[in-house]
This record gives structure tokens, sequence and C-alpha cells, in this order.
């Protein structure tokens, strides 16, 4: 079967969060492997199939979906939803586009930019800004993500969230967003006050040898260990021994502390300048006023 809800992102905007407060509730069925990305792949002809395997598993839930954060950015995803889809309920968490832009850098940087290009990996944020400015500001165009969206689907089947408000007021957000999938919006997940709102809180290099070697040993695990195992077992079957073995987990907390390094005063005053428009036909658009990202 396909999914009757998805969650379009953004990235580094909570979803992880969202993630498991929907599959702690009973009525939910979500994808095990958050982001399937199937609607980013450079093809689908013939592989609907393997979509829906992804919710093979669900039983008498009433809401059955994913999320996948790259979604609201692609410019072919929206079309081929509505297309397969088209009654599908969307939902998507918007956060400050600066404090995105930065949390996506070092998302990135743990990852030692592998699905870009391995021979130019910046030393820092302004050098990223510089090598991959489009790819890295991308993601934080709401207005003109939500705007095709919104050319596809009718507004009342995109629950549009703000990641302040997963901080401020998470059980509201949580409750408002079961109503709009249609199950019973009482729940109380237990993950709702996990780590404040976020399952997966920042972390940064403890130092710039120890983050070179971290990103050296992430690279391999995930050419020499993870993807061997995906192509043998599968998705599903190498996400499980994946998440069993804990390696992200280990290298993080030997390699990583919490948080990030201070973004630097004139860079942050460049972003700000720099997507000031964006938010403010955000804030048209969605009818909030965005003041505290301006």
């Amino acid at each position: 079967m396909l999914p009757n809800f998805i969650g379009i992102g953004a990235p580094r905007s909570g979803t992880t969060w969202l993630f498991h407060c929907l599959r702690d509730h009973r009525d939910v069925f979500v994808a095990e492997c958050k982001e399937t990305n199937f609607f980013v792949y450079d093809t689908i002809e013939g592989r609907l199939a393997e979509y829906e395997a992804h919710f093979q598993a669900r039983k008498n839930e009433k809401a059955v979906g994913e999320i996948s954060p790259r979604y609201l950015n692609s410019p072919l995803v929206a079309e081929r939803i509505r297309s397969l889809v088209p009654d599908v309920r969307l939902f998507v968490s918007l956060r400050d586009p600066v404090e995105q832009v930065y949390s996506h850098y070092w998302h990135l940087s743990r990852q030692n930019f592998h699905q870009w290009d391995r021979t130019r990996v910046p030393q820092s944020f302004e050098d990223a800004l510089d090598q991959y400015e489009d790819k890295l500001l991308q993601p934080a165009l709401y207005a003109e993500q939500l705007r095709r969206w919104l050319a596809h689907f009718p507004a009342d089947q995109l629950y549009v969230m703000v990641y302040d408000d997963l901080r401020a007021r998470p059980e509201s957000v949580i409750r408002d967003l079961y109503q709009h999938l249609g199950v019973d919006e009482s729940f109380i997940p237990q993950s709702l006050n996990a780590r404040g709102t976020s399952v997966r809180a920042g972390v940064s290099p403890r130092g710039a040898f120890l983050g070179s070697v971290h990103s050296f040993l992430h690279d391999q695990a995930n050419r020499n260990l993870y993807q061997p195992l995906k192509n043998w077992l599968g998705v599903k079957r190498a996400l499980r021994i994946k998440e069993g073995l804990r390696v992200r987990e280990l290298l993080e907390a030997v390699f990583m502390r919490k948080g990030y390094p201070r973004m630097k005063d004139d860079t942050r005053l460049m972003l700000r300048e720099r997507l000031r428009g964006e938010v403010e036909a955000l804030s048209q658009l969605i009818g909030r006023r965005l003041d505290g990202w301006l």
C-alpha cells in the first residue's frame, strides 16, 4: 500500500523528534527507515513495489506514512507525490533559516560532505559557503519551496510547523499534527520530552584533528559496512544492523561534543541580509510574523 501522510522537511528542523512522536502513537504507522527518499530518486518508474515495502508491516493503523526532509527542496517530488497519492496529508517543520543552514553544515561536516564533492571538503563554515553556497542555502528558501508544493496541493492538506514552537510548546504542536493526520489528538507520546524537543541533538568536533578522524571513520563505515549490507540485505535489514551496532553513537561519543561553535557575527549578519526577503515572503505566505528570523 501507499502512505496517507508524508513529512516533507525541512532538514535539521526537528523531523527526528516528529518521527519518534509519530511512531509512539498507537494509530500511526511510520516507515522504519526514516528518510526513504524514494521520490528524489533519479527515476521511480517500475520501482513502486520497493516503496510500498516500507509500509508492509502496518497492521490496523489509521495513519501510515514516512518522513523525508529532502522532499521539500526537490523540484520533482511534489508533482510525483500528487500523481500517486493526491489526497495525502503533508506536514513540514521550518526553522530559522540561518540556524538551519548552520546546523545543516555541521551535519554535512560530520559526514565528510560525502554526498557532494569529496575532493573539496570545506575547512570551515565560511569555506563551505564559498564552495557550496547554492547547495547550503537552497534548503532554507522556504517560501520558494512552499509555493511549489501549494501549486500541486490545496493548503488544507499541508500542515506547517515552526521549529520555535516545537521547542516552546511541543505538546500543542504534536496534538495539532495528530489532528491533521486524523488520529487521537489526546495521545501523549513517550518521546514528547526526549532531549527537550530533539532526539538527535547537534554535535560538533572536539577539535580539528578529531573532526578529521571522525570524518574518515564515518566515510569508511558507510562505504565498507553500510553500503555493502544495503546491497546485500536491502535497506530495512541493513538499517536495523546499522542501528544495532550503534557506530554513529560510538563515533560521536569519542570525537564529538554537544552543540556548535558560535557563528561569526559578520557571517550571521551576511546570511540575515541574504535571506531577509525570503523570510518576509514566507511570513506572508503562512500568515505568521517571523520577526525573530529577520
